[in-house]
Protein backbone atom coordinates (compact mmCIF):
# COMPACT_ATOMS: atom_id res chain seq x y z
CA UNK A 1 0.00 0.00 0.00
CA UNK A 2 1.08 3.22 -0.77
CA UNK A 3 0.19 6.75 0.64
CA UNK A 4 -1.34 7.91 -2.67
CA UNK A 5 -4.08 4.55 -2.58
CA UNK A 6 -4.83 5.49 1.31
CA UNK A 7 -8.24 7.40 1.92
CA UNK A 8 -6.44 8.96 4.74
CA UNK A 9 -3.37 10.67 3.94
CA UNK A 10 -0.52 10.44 5.93
CA UNK A 11 0.22 13.38 6.34
CA UNK A 12 2.08 15.96 9.27
CA UNK A 13 0.29 19.10 8.97
CA UNK A 14 2.21 20.91 12.12
CA UNK A 15 0.22 22.29 15.28
CA UNK A 16 -3.20 23.97 14.91
CA UNK A 17 -2.03 26.67 16.39
CA UNK A 18 0.00 28.02 13.20
CA UNK A 19 -3.31 28.24 11.17
CA UNK A 20 -5.03 30.19 14.10
CA UNK A 21 -2.03 32.31 13.99
CA UNK A 22 -2.42 32.72 10.51
CA UNK A 23 -6.33 33.89 10.53
CA UNK A 24 -5.70 36.15 13.74
CA UNK A 25 -3.37 37.85 11.66
CA UNK A 26 -5.22 37.35 7.81
CA UNK A 27 -8.44 38.92 8.54
CA UNK A 28 -7.44 42.26 10.00
CA UNK A 29 -4.99 42.77 7.31
CA UNK A 30 -7.65 42.18 4.80
CA UNK A 31 -9.69 44.78 6.29
CA UNK A 32 -6.72 47.00 6.81
CA UNK A 33 -5.97 46.50 2.79
CA UNK A 34 -9.48 47.20 2.20
CA UNK A 35 -9.24 50.45 3.69
CA UNK A 36 -5.90 51.09 2.37
CA UNK A 37 -7.31 50.70 -1.61
CA UNK A 38 -10.59 52.26 -0.66
CA UNK A 39 -8.69 55.81 -0.03
CA UNK A 40 -5.99 55.79 -2.76
CA UNK A 41 -8.47 54.97 -5.34
CA UNK A 42 -11.20 57.35 -3.02
CA UNK A 43 -13.60 54.24 -4.34
CA UNK A 44 -17.41 54.43 -2.31
CA UNK A 45 -17.63 50.96 -3.37
CA UNK A 46 -14.37 50.01 -1.78
CA UNK A 47 -15.07 51.99 1.12
CA UNK A 48 -18.58 50.22 1.63
CA UNK A 49 -16.87 47.00 1.42
CA UNK A 50 -14.09 47.87 4.04
CA UNK A 51 -16.99 49.43 6.39
CA UNK A 52 -19.09 46.19 6.00
CA UNK A 53 -15.53 43.48 6.12
CA UNK A 54 -14.84 45.78 9.75
CA UNK A 55 -18.27 45.30 11.30
CA UNK A 56 -17.72 41.57 10.26
CA UNK A 57 -14.85 40.98 11.80
CA UNK A 58 -15.82 43.01 15.10
CA UNK A 59 -18.86 40.84 15.06
CA UNK A 60 -16.63 37.76 14.75
CA UNK A 61 -14.40 38.99 17.46
CA UNK A 62 -17.16 39.46 19.93
CA UNK A 63 -18.59 35.86 19.30
CA UNK A 64 -15.57 34.61 19.47
CA UNK A 65 -15.00 36.00 23.11
CA UNK A 66 -18.43 34.74 24.42
CA UNK A 67 -18.65 31.19 22.87
CA UNK A 68 -14.44 31.17 24.32
CA UNK A 69 -16.08 31.38 28.01
CA UNK A 70 -19.43 29.48 27.41
CA UNK A 71 -17.24 26.91 25.78
CA UNK A 72 -14.38 27.13 28.52
CA UNK A 73 -11.62 26.88 25.90
CA UNK A 74 -8.92 28.81 28.73
CA UNK A 75 -9.25 24.80 29.88
CA UNK A 76 -8.45 22.79 26.58
CA UNK A 77 -7.88 25.20 24.01
CA UNK A 78 -4.47 25.50 24.74
CA UNK A 79 -3.31 21.86 24.72
CA UNK A 80 -5.82 21.38 21.44
CA UNK A 81 -4.15 24.03 19.35
CA UNK A 82 -0.31 23.15 20.00
CA UNK A 83 -0.74 19.07 19.45
CA UNK A 84 0.52 18.24 15.94
CA UNK A 85 -2.10 16.64 13.61
CA UNK A 86 -2.20 13.43 12.82
CA UNK A 87 0.58 11.45 11.43
CA UNK A 88 -0.51 7.97 9.84
CA UNK A 89 2.34 5.55 8.99
CA UNK A 90 1.25 4.71 5.10
CA UNK A 91 2.74 1.84 4.85
CA UNK A 92 -0.03 -0.26 7.36
CA UNK A 93 -3.60 -0.16 7.14
CA UNK A 94 -5.64 2.56 9.29
CA UNK A 95 -8.08 0.66 11.80
CA UNK A 96 -11.06 3.03 13.44
CA UNK A 97 -12.62 1.53 16.38
CA UNK A 98 -15.87 3.52 16.66
CA UNK A 99 -17.97 3.39 20.18
CA UNK A 100 -21.05 4.59 21.10
CA UNK A 101 -21.31 6.13 25.25
CA UNK A 102 -25.04 6.42 25.77
CA UNK A 103 -25.73 8.14 29.03
CA UNK A 104 -28.99 5.67 29.39
CA UNK A 105 -31.93 7.12 31.58
CA UNK A 106 -35.08 5.47 31.07
CA UNK A 107 -35.88 6.95 34.01
CA UNK A 108 -35.20 10.98 32.99
CA UNK A 109 -37.72 13.40 34.56
CA UNK A 110 -38.67 11.09 37.46
CA UNK A 111 -40.19 8.57 35.06
CA UNK A 112 -42.77 6.17 36.66
CA UNK A 113 -41.56 2.42 35.37
CA UNK A 114 -44.51 2.32 32.81
CA UNK A 115 -43.07 5.25 31.09
CA UNK A 116 -39.48 4.10 31.07
CA UNK A 117 -40.82 0.62 29.83
CA UNK A 118 -42.51 2.62 27.19
CA UNK A 119 -39.34 4.06 26.29
CA UNK A 120 -37.02 0.85 26.01
CA UNK A 121 -39.47 -0.83 23.51
CA UNK A 122 -39.41 1.55 21.56
CA UNK A 123 -35.73 2.23 22.05
CA UNK A 124 -35.56 -1.60 21.00
CA UNK A 125 -37.31 -1.18 17.87
CA UNK A 126 -35.67 1.77 16.85
CA UNK A 127 -32.53 0.26 16.86
CA UNK A 128 -33.58 -2.93 15.70
CA UNK A 129 -34.42 -1.34 12.45
CA UNK A 130 -31.65 1.18 12.23
CA UNK A 131 -29.26 -1.07 12.22
CA UNK A 132 -30.30 -3.55 9.48
CA UNK A 133 -28.15 -3.58 6.68
CA UNK A 134 -25.08 -2.14 8.58
CA UNK A 135 -21.67 -3.93 9.46
CA UNK A 136 -18.23 -2.94 9.95
CA UNK A 137 -14.96 -4.35 8.36
CA UNK A 138 -15.46 -7.92 10.67
CA UNK A 139 -19.42 -8.10 9.96
CA UNK A 140 -20.51 -7.05 12.99
CA UNK A 141 -23.69 -4.46 13.19
CA UNK A 142 -22.98 -1.30 14.78
CA UNK A 143 -22.51 -1.58 18.56
CA UNK A 144 -24.09 0.29 21.77
CA UNK A 145 -22.80 0.68 25.12
CA UNK A 146 -25.61 1.18 27.87
CA UNK A 147 -24.02 3.25 30.56
CA UNK A 148 -26.86 2.73 33.32
CA UNK A 149 -28.07 4.46 36.33
CA UNK A 150 -29.08 0.86 37.78
CA UNK A 151 -30.33 1.66 40.78
CA UNK A 152 -32.80 4.55 39.08
CA UNK A 153 -33.98 1.77 37.11
CA UNK A 154 -37.06 0.07 37.25
CA UNK A 155 -36.50 -3.61 38.04
CA UNK A 156 -38.49 -5.11 34.52
CA UNK A 157 -36.43 -2.38 32.40
CA UNK A 158 -33.38 -3.46 33.49
CA UNK A 159 -34.43 -7.14 32.54
CA UNK A 160 -35.17 -5.80 28.95
CA UNK A 161 -31.86 -3.69 28.88
CA UNK A 162 -29.96 -6.94 29.70
CA UNK A 163 -31.51 -8.78 27.12
CA UNK A 164 -29.74 -6.80 23.75
CA UNK A 165 -26.38 -7.68 24.41
CA UNK A 166 -27.99 -11.63 23.48
CA UNK A 167 -28.97 -9.69 20.08
CA UNK A 168 -25.36 -8.97 19.53
CA UNK A 169 -26.02 -4.84 20.25
CA UNK A 170 -23.52 -4.11 22.54
CA UNK A 171 -23.08 -4.15 26.43
CA UNK A 172 -23.91 -2.60 29.62
CA UNK A 173 -22.03 -0.58 31.79
CA UNK A 174 -22.09 1.72 34.84
CA UNK A 175 -23.48 5.43 35.07
CA UNK A 176 -23.50 6.85 38.49
CA UNK A 177 -25.22 10.56 39.69
CA UNK A 178 -24.86 11.14 43.01
CA UNK A 179 -25.87 14.92 42.97
CA UNK A 180 -28.31 14.37 45.45
CA UNK A 181 -25.39 13.71 47.79
CA UNK A 182 -22.01 15.61 46.59
CA UNK A 183 -20.05 15.44 49.27
CA UNK A 184 -21.18 11.79 50.33
CA UNK A 185 -18.67 10.02 52.16
CA UNK A 186 -16.39 7.42 51.51
CA UNK A 187 -17.99 4.88 52.88
CA UNK A 188 -21.67 6.03 51.40
CA UNK A 189 -20.03 5.98 47.87
CA UNK A 190 -18.53 2.84 48.07
CA UNK A 191 -21.47 1.12 49.29
CA UNK A 192 -23.87 2.78 46.84
CA UNK A 193 -21.25 1.82 43.96
CA UNK A 194 -20.76 -1.69 44.96
CA UNK A 195 -24.47 -2.20 45.67
CA UNK A 196 -24.91 -0.99 42.22
CA UNK A 197 -22.18 -3.24 40.38
CA UNK A 198 -24.43 -6.00 41.99
CA UNK A 199 -27.63 -5.17 40.55
CA UNK A 200 -25.26 -5.14 37.29
CA UNK A 201 -24.43 -8.57 37.71
CA UNK A 202 -27.75 -9.85 38.33
CA UNK A 203 -28.43 -8.61 34.73
CA UNK A 204 -25.58 -10.39 33.67
CA UNK A 205 -23.71 -7.43 32.78
CA UNK A 206 -20.22 -6.46 34.09
CA UNK A 207 -19.64 -10.58 35.27
CA UNK A 208 -15.87 -10.35 36.23
CA UNK A 209 -16.96 -7.46 38.77
CA UNK A 210 -14.88 -4.82 36.45
CA UNK A 211 -16.82 -1.86 34.69
CA UNK A 212 -16.75 1.14 32.79
CA UNK A 213 -17.60 3.75 34.34
CA UNK A 214 -19.26 7.34 33.49
CA UNK A 215 -19.78 10.00 36.12
CA UNK A 216 -23.51 11.79 35.82
CA UNK A 217 -23.43 15.68 34.68
CA UNK A 218 -20.26 14.74 33.65
CA UNK A 219 -19.03 15.67 37.05
CA UNK A 220 -16.48 13.18 37.74
CA UNK A 221 -13.95 13.99 41.06
CA UNK A 222 -15.01 17.32 41.99
CA UNK A 223 -14.50 18.71 38.50
CA UNK A 224 -17.59 20.27 38.89
CA UNK A 225 -18.89 21.07 42.72
CA UNK A 226 -22.40 21.53 41.80
CA UNK A 227 -22.90 17.33 41.17
CA UNK A 228 -19.90 15.57 42.75
CA UNK A 229 -17.66 17.22 45.52
CA UNK A 230 -15.29 14.05 45.78
CA UNK A 231 -11.68 14.65 44.83
CA UNK A 232 -11.15 11.08 45.59
CA UNK A 233 -13.23 9.66 43.11
CA UNK A 234 -10.80 7.52 41.10
CA UNK A 235 -9.40 5.66 44.15
CA UNK A 236 -13.20 4.70 44.94
CA UNK A 237 -13.60 3.67 41.65
CA UNK A 238 -10.35 1.28 40.93
CA UNK A 239 -11.33 -0.06 44.27
CA UNK A 240 -14.50 -1.02 43.18
CA UNK A 241 -13.37 -2.39 39.88
CA UNK A 242 -13.57 0.60 37.62
CA UNK A 243 -11.58 -0.08 34.63
CA UNK A 244 -12.06 3.10 33.05
CA UNK A 245 -13.78 6.59 32.56
CA UNK A 246 -15.80 7.41 29.58
CA UNK A 247 -17.38 10.35 30.61
CA UNK A 248 -15.55 12.95 28.63
CA UNK A 249 -15.35 14.93 26.43
CA UNK A 250 -18.10 17.84 27.53
CA UNK A 251 -16.73 21.14 26.43
CA UNK A 252 -19.85 22.94 28.87
CA UNK A 253 -18.55 20.93 31.94
CA UNK A 254 -15.70 22.24 34.36
CA UNK A 255 -14.73 18.76 35.13
CA UNK A 256 -13.38 18.64 31.36
CA UNK A 257 -9.65 17.86 31.23
CA UNK A 258 -7.28 20.16 29.89
CA UNK A 259 -5.96 17.09 28.45
CA UNK A 260 -7.74 16.79 24.94
CA UNK A 261 -7.65 13.90 22.53
CA UNK A 262 -5.56 11.76 24.71
CA UNK A 263 -5.76 7.56 26.12
CA UNK A 264 -4.46 8.78 29.62
CA UNK A 265 -4.29 7.43 33.32
CA UNK A 266 -5.39 9.92 36.00
CA UNK A 267 -4.71 9.43 40.25
CA UNK A 268 -5.79 11.05 43.06
CA UNK A 269 -3.07 14.01 44.17
CA UNK A 270 -5.56 15.54 47.19
CA UNK A 271 -7.46 18.90 44.54
CA UNK A 272 -10.79 18.13 42.65
CA UNK A 273 -10.42 17.35 39.09
CA UNK A 274 -7.67 15.19 39.39
CA UNK A 275 -7.77 13.92 36.04
CA UNK A 276 -6.94 17.22 34.26
CA UNK A 277 -4.00 15.59 32.69
CA UNK A 278 -1.94 12.64 33.34
CA UNK A 279 0.71 10.14 31.85
CA UNK A 280 -0.28 9.16 28.15
CA UNK A 281 -1.10 5.32 27.87
CA UNK A 282 2.35 4.36 25.26
CA UNK A 283 2.93 1.24 23.37
CA UNK A 284 5.95 -0.32 26.20
CA UNK A 285 4.29 1.37 29.06
CA UNK A 286 2.13 0.43 32.14
CA UNK A 287 1.18 3.27 34.64
CA UNK A 288 -1.27 3.06 37.60
CA UNK A 289 -4.57 5.26 37.98
CA UNK A 290 -7.67 4.90 36.29
CA UNK A 291 -7.76 4.78 32.61
CA UNK A 292 -9.47 7.45 30.96
CA UNK A 293 -10.59 7.26 27.53
CA UNK A 294 -12.28 10.83 25.60
CA UNK A 295 -14.12 10.86 22.24
CA UNK A 296 -12.44 13.70 20.37
CA UNK A 297 -12.63 17.66 20.74
CA UNK A 298 -12.22 19.46 18.08
CA UNK A 299 -13.02 22.61 15.59
CA UNK A 300 -15.33 21.88 12.85
CA UNK A 301 -18.33 23.27 10.54
CA UNK A 302 -21.30 22.42 12.25
CA UNK A 303 -23.88 23.92 14.39
CA UNK A 304 -21.48 24.36 17.21
CA UNK A 305 -18.26 25.35 15.97
CA UNK A 306 -16.40 22.79 17.90
CA UNK A 307 -17.00 19.69 18.17
CA UNK A 308 -17.51 17.48 21.75
CA UNK A 309 -18.20 14.26 20.01
CA UNK A 310 -22.49 15.05 21.14
CA UNK A 311 -24.54 13.43 19.06
CA UNK A 312 -28.36 14.29 20.00
CA UNK A 313 -31.64 16.10 17.88
CA UNK A 314 -29.90 19.86 18.87
CA UNK A 315 -26.02 18.62 16.96
CA UNK A 316 -27.11 15.62 14.57
CA UNK A 317 -24.14 13.21 13.23
CA UNK A 318 -23.50 14.62 10.03
CA UNK A 319 -21.09 12.43 8.07
CA UNK A 320 -18.67 15.73 7.78
CA UNK A 321 -18.03 15.83 11.49
CA UNK A 322 -16.06 12.18 10.52
CA UNK A 323 -13.33 14.37 8.50
CA UNK A 324 -12.80 16.45 12.49
CA UNK A 325 -13.50 13.51 14.67
CA UNK A 326 -10.24 11.68 12.39
CA UNK A 327 -8.36 14.86 12.79
CA UNK A 328 -8.50 14.86 16.39
CA UNK A 329 -6.45 11.47 15.92
CA UNK A 330 -7.20 9.89 19.70
CA UNK A 331 -4.93 6.92 20.03
CA UNK A 332 -2.16 4.83 22.09
CA UNK A 333 1.16 6.81 21.55
CA UNK A 334 3.40 4.45 19.62
CA UNK A 335 0.36 2.86 17.68
CA UNK A 336 -0.92 6.01 15.21
CA UNK A 337 -2.92 3.48 12.70
CA UNK A 338 -5.01 2.39 15.64
CA UNK A 339 -7.52 5.63 16.00
CA UNK A 340 -10.33 5.29 18.77
CA UNK A 341 -13.93 7.58 17.94
CA UNK A 342 -15.95 7.39 21.07
CA UNK A 343 -19.23 9.58 20.63
CA UNK A 344 -21.64 10.44 23.05
CA UNK A 345 -25.70 10.79 23.79
CA UNK A 346 -28.30 10.33 25.62
CA UNK A 347 -31.00 8.31 23.35
CA UNK A 348 -33.29 6.66 26.41
CA UNK A 349 -35.29 10.48 26.10
CA UNK A 350 -37.74 10.77 22.93
CA UNK A 351 -36.05 13.25 20.79
CA UNK A 352 -32.81 11.82 20.85
CA UNK A 353 -33.77 8.50 20.17
CA UNK A 354 -36.13 9.72 17.33
CA UNK A 355 -33.94 11.98 15.69
CA UNK A 356 -30.73 9.84 15.96
CA UNK A 357 -32.32 6.49 14.75
CA UNK A 358 -34.23 8.13 12.35
CA UNK A 359 -31.92 8.42 9.81
CA UNK A 360 -29.10 9.93 10.87
CA UNK A 361 -27.15 7.34 12.61
CA UNK A 362 -27.21 5.13 9.27
CA UNK A 363 -26.24 8.15 7.22
CA UNK A 364 -23.15 8.17 9.65
CA UNK A 365 -22.29 4.33 9.98
CA UNK A 366 -22.99 4.80 5.89
CA UNK A 367 -20.55 6.96 5.49
CA UNK A 368 -17.55 5.16 7.92
CA UNK A 369 -18.18 1.78 5.83
CA UNK A 370 -17.97 4.01 2.87
CA UNK A 371 -14.95 5.74 4.18
CA UNK A 372 -12.75 2.76 5.90
CA UNK A 373 -14.24 -0.50 4.85
CA UNK A 374 -11.70 -0.73 2.72
CA UNK A 375 -8.14 -3.01 2.23
CA UNK A 376 -5.76 -0.24 3.50
CA UNK A 377 -8.54 0.98 5.88
CA UNK A 378 -10.91 -1.31 8.78
CA UNK A 379 -13.73 0.03 10.44
CA UNK A 380 -14.49 -1.72 13.72
CA UNK A 381 -17.72 -1.11 15.56
CA UNK A 382 -16.74 -1.69 19.33
CA UNK A 383 -18.23 -1.23 22.96
CA UNK A 384 -16.63 0.43 25.54
CA UNK A 385 -14.70 -2.82 27.03
CA UNK A 386 -14.23 -4.07 23.77
CA UNK A 387 -12.33 -0.55 23.10
CA UNK A 388 -10.59 -1.07 26.82
CA UNK A 389 -9.00 -3.95 25.82
CA UNK A 390 -7.79 -3.02 22.25
CA UNK A 391 -5.96 -0.10 24.46
CA UNK A 392 -4.10 -2.46 26.34
CA UNK A 393 -3.29 -4.59 23.96
CA UNK A 394 -1.68 -1.73 21.93
CA UNK A 395 0.24 -1.07 25.84
CA UNK A 396 1.09 -4.36 25.89
CA UNK A 397 2.96 -3.83 22.36
CA UNK A 398 0.63 -6.16 20.11
CA UNK A 399 0.10 -4.75 16.56
CA UNK A 400 -2.20 -5.83 13.69
CA UNK A 401 -6.08 -6.10 13.53
CA UNK A 402 -7.01 -4.82 16.30
CA UNK A 403 -10.15 -6.41 16.16
CA UNK A 404 -8.58 -9.66 17.36
CA UNK A 405 -7.55 -8.29 20.88
CA UNK A 406 -11.63 -7.15 22.14
CA UNK A 407 -11.30 -9.70 24.56
CA UNK A 408 -7.88 -8.79 25.29
CA UNK A 409 -7.88 -8.54 29.38
CA UNK A 410 -11.31 -7.73 30.52
CA UNK A 411 -13.63 -10.68 29.33
CA UNK A 412 -17.38 -10.37 27.65
CA UNK A 413 -20.44 -10.61 30.28
CA UNK A 414 -22.16 -13.16 30.84
CA UNK A 415 -25.34 -12.12 28.93
CA UNK A 416 -23.36 -11.76 25.45
CA UNK A 417 -21.28 -14.54 25.99
CA UNK A 418 -24.25 -17.36 25.22
CA UNK A 419 -24.88 -15.58 22.08
CA UNK A 420 -22.92 -14.24 19.84
CA UNK A 421 -25.23 -14.84 17.33
CA UNK A 422 -26.89 -18.02 18.96
CA UNK A 423 -30.10 -15.99 20.29
CA UNK A 424 -32.67 -14.84 18.47
CA UNK A 425 -33.21 -10.65 18.56
CA UNK A 426 -36.48 -9.34 18.01
CA UNK A 427 -37.82 -9.80 14.14
CA UNK A 428 -36.13 -7.90 11.71
CA UNK A 429 -32.49 -8.26 13.02
CA UNK A 430 -29.88 -10.24 13.32
CA UNK A 431 -26.52 -8.80 15.77
CA UNK A 432 -24.58 -9.62 13.32
CA UNK A 433 -24.14 -9.54 9.65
Amino acid sequence: MTQATNPIAATDKGPRLASLIAICIGAPLAVVGLWALAAIFHSVVLAVLAGAASIALTGAVAWCIRKALRWNLRLWAGQYLCTPRPRFDPSRPVDVCFLFIDHFEPDHGRASPERQMERVRAWEESYRDAIGGHADSDGRCPQHTWFLPISQTAEDVRTVVSQWPAYGWGEMEYHLHHDDQPQISDEDLRRRIVTDIGLLQKCGAVTSGRYGFVHGMFALAGGDPLYCGKANEIDLLLETGCYADFTFPDMESPAQPGQVNSIFYARTNGHPKPHDCGEECRVGTRHDGLLIIQGPMCFGLHRRMLDDAQVERDYPPHPRRIRHWLDAHVHVRGRPNWVFIAVHSHTAIEPGRAALFGGQMQRLWAALESRFKHPNTRLHYVTAREAYNIIKAAEAGHDGNPAEFRDFDVPPPANEKNLRGNAAPPPGQRGSA
